[in-house]
């Protein structure tokens, strides 16, 4: 509860009031300045680069102990449903060959 009082203060609330309004003010300073904003892209850049590095290396690493990735997981998923879509088709299309020439599984015959 003291707290809530001390933020109720009128003198607080310009105390912040101020403060943010600087904040506000440097923020927009230190985004405005071009040596800022390039230090700013150069340490973005490294770390995409570390990034990158460390992704490759992992992946070395993985292959090293023969595990998959994500992506070598992801590849065998969709690998996967190709296979699953391509035997509903030829199941289709066997299906019907029997449901056409009379015969089926049930004679002892297929296709």
């Amino acid at each position: 509860m003291m707290i809530d009082d001390l933020l109720k203060n009128p003198m607080v609330k310009r105390a912040l009031s101020a403060g943010e309004e600087r904040m506000g003010k440097l923020v927009t300073q230190l985004l405005s300045n071009e040596r800022v904003m390039h230090g700013v892209q150069t340490v973005v850049a490294s770390a995409l680069n570390a990034k990158t590095t460390l992704d490759r290396g992992v992946k070395t690493a993985m292959q090293a102990v023969n595990l998959p990735t994500t992506e070598d997981v992801e590849e065998l998923r969709r690998k996967l449903s190709e296979l699953e879509t391509l035997l509903d088709g030829l199941t289709a299309r066997v299906g019907d060959g029997e449901a056409k020439d009379g015969r089926g599984p049930k004679n002892g015959h297929v296709g």
